[in-house]
């Protein structure tokens, strides 16, 4: 495309506003590690290094994964090109035809796979990728993906080769992908540069700009119209045991339909409702509800509609697990329809970062989906305390053994009533659950009802205390993953003795923050022998005597994070790290 490059340029916007993102690791409303530190321009580029004012996203590397209770969703259809785990969505000032995007990532580069852009040129705002890490691979693959090269550890201006520049747009959306990483990637600020829209730049600019129709979900063609685009195909296939002539070339339609079924399953969805929509015999065995009992949306958040969810209610599907988060779709009685329609045996549910969940949709999952084992609502803003039906709802589904609540808007009595209920929560997670004032009394509720929890999430629980971490110890001795990181009232450690002579099988146990002295880890070393990750960053008060104590008597310790607890002690860290090879220490040093 041919434009103009001086008098249309709008050089270096930087983010005005963060519109939306899917995890941090600060707290909200901190200036400390949050998404909100990506707006303006940069802090300390090119300063390679940890620093506070830099936007950091809650987890990184392999080790979430090795520990993670979310079911993966084994769909009978193939996987699309995608890898990404998080999202941040950000705002610039002057919306113009994007001609770049430069990420200025100041650690541990190279999490950036896929970018994204609103653009408000087609009849109806629509999502648009303009780069995806895919673009760059010879071979494309899934594996290829997550295996891709990371760059040197240093600081860069990341400016990748867009695929798409007809884009006009103020609204950049970031997908990260972060399980190669050795620690937390960094970014300092995300710019845009672009042109002034101006149909009289270019006629190929307005030939480029053109709507070219719906989502490829939107494509459908009515049964009683069908006959009328393919009556040839339609003819010649009304027998399926009809005897070709040896003359006659085989059309693909003549294969018999368990292969063409097994040879559809090797399609993604996108590729499928394509398939669908070009004659009766696609569209029949395109319409097979088996192909659809356990589908993973979340890689289509861009193009899902209302019409694909109708789509699904009009085969009548029968999903068991489903993954729909990041979903931009609206609450509407098409979403209604969908739940109670589609979704009455689901046992796996994740709609994290969802648009339309909101209290009257966790009513009607709770109405609707009696068998739900798993339920990820993590980052679901929408859903509003105050309205007590919402979260309360939760409490009607009595199978429930993974529930996901992170920076979510729950507050204490609603969780204490769903802990009452779900007596087989088996993993839950309330990190970043703000508006939970009394951690204690969920705790005492969550140990005298829940005795099989093997993993707590309490990330930022400030309310909790020692006096509900012992509750749990007595109680919960099925306990393996705790992380009480950040949880600023644990100002004492005499659970952590009973926990760990009870809870023998602990495996995780992160106390970030909570100034661990030598005599816990004394504890640890002597108690926590399967302990596998161990996290006590910031406790400046430890000997590396004490660390390599930990480090001999935990045969099984995978990682180690002792970053922030030492000044000058580079050289014996050093040292460790190679005696300990087996296990990765972690000593990010601002």
């Amino acid at each position: 495309m041919n434009l103009p490059r001086t008098e249309n340029l709008v050089p270096r916007q930087f983010v005005k506003n963060v519109l939306d993102f899917s995890s941090q690791y600060g707290r909200e409303h901190s200036g400390s590690y949050t998404v909100a530190n990506v707006r303006g321009c940069p802090t300390n580029y090119p300063k390679y290094g940890d620093f506070l004012e830099s936007c950091v996203l809650r987890t990184y590397g392999k080790w979430w994964n090795d520990m993670s209770y979310s079911p993966a969703i084994d769909a009978s259809i193939a996987k699309p090109f995608f890898i990404s785990q998080d999202f941040i969505e950000v705002e610039f000032e002057e919306k113009v035809m994007i001609e770049s995007v430069v990420i200025y990532e100041n650690y541990n580069p190279g999490a950036v796979v896929a970018l994204y852009a609103l653009d408000y040129a087609k009849t109806r705002n629509k999502w648009i990728q303009i780069w995806s890490i895919f673009d760059n691979l010879n071979i494309k693959s899934i594996k290829n993906g997550l295996n891709r090269p990371l760059p040197r550890q240093e600081s860069r201006k990341f400016r990748p080769n867009l695929t798409k520049k007809d884009v006009f747009s103020n609204v950049v959306r970031i997908e990260l992908e972060h399980g190669k990483l050795d620690y937390y990637t960094e970014l300092d600020a995300i710019e845009i540069v672009g042109y002034a829209f101006n149909f009289t730049l270019s006629k190929e600019l307005g030939t480029n700009l053109r709507n070219v129709g719906d989502e490829f979900f939107s494509m459908k063609i009515l049964s009683n119209k069908i006959s009328e685009v393919t009556s040839e195909c339609d003819n010649q296939n009304e027998n399926e045991g009809v005897q070709l002539a040896s003359n006659k070339p085989v059309s693909i339609t003549d294969l018999p339909n368990e292969l063409l079924t097994s040879i559809i399953r090797l399609l993604d969805l996108r590729d499928i409702f394509l398939l669908r929509s070009t004659c009766r015999k696609f569209y029949q065995l395109c319409s097979d509800r088996d192909l659809f009992n356990k589908l993973d949306l979340k890689p289509f958040w861009s193009q899902s509609n209302e019409t694909l969810l109708a789509t699904f209610c009009n085969i009548v599907c029968d999903f068991k697990a489903l993954n729909l988060s990041w979903s931009k779709i609206e609450f509407s009685h098409i979403v209604k329809k969908f739940f109670e329609t589609c979704c009455t045996q689901l046992t796996i549910l994740s709609v994290e970062s969802c648009q339309f969940m909101n209290a009257n949709t966790l009513r009607i999952i709770g109405e609707n989906c009696p068998m739900l084992t798993s339920l990820n609502i993590a980052s679901c803003l929408n859903i509003s305390t105050s309205d007590q039906t919402g979260f309360e709802s939760i409490a009607k589904l009595a199978h429930l053994q993974i529930l996901n609540l992170y920076r979510t808007l729950i507050d204490g009595p609603q969780m204490i009533k769903i802990v009452q209920s779900c007596k087989n929560l088996v993993s839950v997670n309330l990190g970043a659950c703000t508006k939970i004032n009394e951690f204690d009394e969920v705790m005492f509720n969550l140990a005298d009802n829940c005795d099989k929890i093997e993993s707590l999430d309490l990330w930022r629980a400030y309310s909790l205390t020692s006096m509900g971490l012992r509750k749990i110890a007595n109680n919960c001795l099925n306990l393996k993953d705790l992380d009480i990181g950040w949880c600023r009232s644990v100002i004492s450690f005499e659970w952590l003795f009973l926990m760990l002579d009870k809870c023998i099988n602990i495996r995780k146990l992160f106390l970030t923050s909570l100034r661990v002295t030598d005599s816990e880890l004394c504890l640890i070393s002597q108690k926590g022998l399967h302990i596998e990750q161990l996290d006590i960053l910031g406790s400046r008060s430890i000997s590396i005597e004490a660390v390599e104590q930990i480090l001999k008597n935990c045969k099984n310790l995978k990682f180690f994070d002792i970053s922030f607890c030492f000044y000058d002690e580079n050289e014996k860290i050093s040292r460790l790290c190679s005696t300990y090879a087996n296990c990765s220490i972690k000593t990010s040093q601002k």
